[in-house]
């Protein structure tokens, strides 16, 4: 006998198809799949919403982060890096302060750790 090699698409679609077929119970299925049921709902939900395309993973990164530097900032530290790039994050903090002491520049130290 000769093993199919299948995909995780390809199981999940399986899945769908065989909830949407009716025959077998939510329990039923997420049991012969190996799923859980919040999982099956979950991948049933998706396939409704969005079809085929709903069935593939999504990014775990978060869309927005709460301490992100805002881009107006990261733009003016990225031109004066490229316009001086000799210094380094402290002497280009420094002077981003001086020209506008209002706004709320990150620390060197932070410039640094996400580089």
């Amino acid at each position: 006998m000769v093993w199919r090699e299948t995909g995780i698409m390809d199981e999940r679609l399986r899945f769908v198809v065989d909830c949407l077929s009716d025959d077998e119970t939510m329990s039923e299925l997420c049991a012969a799949y190996c799923i859980s049921r919040k999982c099956g709902y979950k991948w049933l939900g998706r396939y409704r919403e969005f079809g085929p395309e709903g069935l593939h993973d999504r990014p775990r990164a978060p869309l927005n982060h709460g301490r992100a530097t805002a881009l107006d900032l990261v733009e003016r530290i990225v031109a004066a890096k490229e316009a001086h790039p000799l210094w380094g994050p402290k002497k280009i903090v420094a002077r981003l302060k001086r020209d506008a002491c209002d706004l709320a520049w990150p620390t060197p130290m932070h410039m640094v750790a996400s580089a």
